[in-house]
């Protein structure tokens, strides 16, 4: 737990490293720089979602090489320092002011069969792998990318440690996370709970090692294209401001997904006004938009590092208050019109930390009002507080900050002044709450199941409201790729010398992510990075 317990505030922490680095810097160097120039950026239809048109007139330098590495955070830096072992030259372009991207948050990767699992005696039943994370995905995913993975998993993280001088922290567990945990004991922790530790910076040190070019405060944009039609590099502004062109044999696309693409998020159904970004900043879907513009299949199946949140920014994401008051179980939730639409304890049933949000986002601005009891207070304040005490933290003045700031956290001696106090109707909400009350004294949930232990009824004042909204790290996929990780064409067929990976391609998951096999994400980084690179090399052999 303790090591759980670091690697959250890590994570916190180096989030705010990075907004803070990129805050001087740059992206907005990346934004057109009148309303003007906006207008005509939009005007022009522009691929990338800076608003900058590209205008092949305007590039002031071409620079060559054999392989362009577009992204330094997990997957790309795999990428680039499995493409410069492998003798090609490479460079890696990123458009934050440092390396690591999402990776900087990752605490542990997965693997099955690995060096250290057997040195500690633990194995793992692939079929129980296969069960969890496509069977609750209705077997929708392809299973062959997780075999993939799992038939590579052992290899690449024994790359990454033993050839690359990447370091874990020895500990192998299924992931304990909040109220739940994982299926498998895959997850192998980094040093200090910390990719940024364990991870991005020693291979950021062997690629630098291997005499790689790095290029920070380079957004790529678009494809730049031969006569014949194929792509021939990546068009980027650089950290001058200027357009340049990089000429490349292979392509390999890491942009670390869309979390902050505003148009895809909308068109995916987020309320940007609710909606709570975490995580390294400038993930702007560039590589995304590139290849679907390159005609490239858009991936249907995204799905998101999505969980509910109570207050902005005064209690922390991952803590003990989180734990105990947004995975549901006996509270109610009704949507902002006073109806009830899930059985609360989902999250708890299925043991998805995930899950807790997918059923919200469907709801009005994507927020739910969890509304409960002070006896349902007092429980979840008792239950959290060994958490709490490790934490150094007390709940219960977390929710008095809350409550006296009205951060989304709202406490009353009636149900009508709560609804008042909350900006909803009263007699809806009260109606709701009634309604609710007398599924609970008949002990049967006949509409959603929700289980007997969980129905606690609201009847003991003060009345409370924590208003959730949702809180991303980001989304996983974007582009439909074959197992070689490049992307198949709407029209058939498929780029051969584009490749994308990381979050901008991954496939192994349907609309959410199951959790139930730690680490896979940044897995399936880790071996794009290394199949993409190997496979680039081919193209640059001949």
């Amino acid at each position: 737990m303790n090591e759980q317990k670091f690697s959250r505030r890590n994570f916190l922490g180096l989030s705010a490293v990075g907004v803070a680095a990129v805050a001087g810097m740059g992206l907005a160097g990346c934004a057109p720089k009148t309303e003007a120039e906006a207008k005509k950026g939009a005007k022009a239809a522009t691929v990338n979602s800076s608003g900058i048109e590209v205008d092949k007139a305007n590039i002031t330098e071409t620079i060559s090489c054999d392989i362009l590495v577009v992204g330094g955070g997990f997957a790309g830096l795999a990428a680039a320092v499995q493409a410069a072992e492998n003798g090609d030259d490479v460079i890696l372009i990123e458009a934050q002011t440092t390396l690591g991207g999402n990776g900087q948050g990752v605490e542990g990767t997965f693997a099955v069969d690995s060096k250290y699992q057997k040195e500690q005696g633990v194995t793992v039943d692939r079929s129980i792998i296969m069960q969890e994370e496509l069977g609750k995905a209705q077997w929708v995913p392809n299973g062959l990318f997780y075999k993939d993975l799992i038939d590579h998993s052992g290899d690449n993280i024994q790359w990454a440690v033993e050839t690359c001088g990447s370091h874990i922290s020895g500990l192998i567990d299924n992931y304990p996370c909040g109220a739940v945990a994982g299926a498998v004991n895959t997850f192998h922790w980094w040093e200090e709970g910390a990719a940024y530790v364990g991870y991005i910076q020693p291979m950021e040190k062997k690629l630098r090692s291997l005499g790689a070019s790095i290029d920070l405060n380079t957004r790529g944009l678009e494809f730049s294209y031969a006569e014949d039609g194929s792509v021939a590099g990546i068009i980027a502004l650089d950290a001058f401001g200027d357009l340049v062109e990089y000429a490349a044999k292979a392509v390999i696309l890491a942009t670390g997904g869309f979390a902050n693409d505003d148009k895809r998020l909308k068109k995916l159904g987020f309320d940007l006004n609710t909606l709570e970004r975490i995580g390294t900043p400038g993930h702007y879907g560039d590589g995304v938009n590139m290849t679907l513009a390159a005609g490239a299949s858009e991936f249907n199946g995204v799905c998101y590092l999505k969980y509910n949140r109570i207050s902005h920014g005064s209690v922390e994401i991952f803590g003990p208050l989180w734990t105990g008051f947004c995975f549901g179980g006996p509270f109610l939730w009704l949507n902002e019109d006073g109806e009830r639409f899930v059985d609360e304890s989902l999250a708890l049933r299925v043991g998805n930390v995930v899950t807790q949000s997918a059923p919200i986002h469907n709801q009005p601005n994507c927020t739910a009002l969890s509304v409960f009891d002070q006896k349902v207070y007092d429980q979840k304040i008792a239950e959290t507080k060994a958490m709490a005490d490790e934490w150094g933290v007390s709940v219960g003045e977390q929710w008095k900050a809350i409550l006296e700031t009205g951060d989304d956290g709202f406490k009353a001696d009636t149900l009508e002044e709560l609804a008042e106090k909350a900006g909803v109707d009263p007699t809806a909400f009260k109606a709701g709450v009634e309604e609710y009350n007398a599924v609970c004294a008949a002990g049967v949930d006949g509409l959603y199941g929700k289980e007997k232990e969980y129905l606690q009824p609201i009847t003991t004042p003060p009345y409370y409201i924590g208003r959730i909204h949702e809180v991303m790290e980001g989304p996983l996929g974007g582009v439909v790729c074959d197992r070689t990780f490049r992307p198949l064409l709407e029209e058939g067929g498929r780029l051969e010398n584009v490749f994308v990976i990381g979050l901008d391609g991954i496939m192994l998951y349907r609309d959410v992510y199951p959790m139930d096999v730690p680490g896979s994400a940044s897995a399936e980084c880790l071996h794009g990075g290394r199949v993409s690179a190997n496979e680039a090399h081919k193209i640059v052999a001949g």
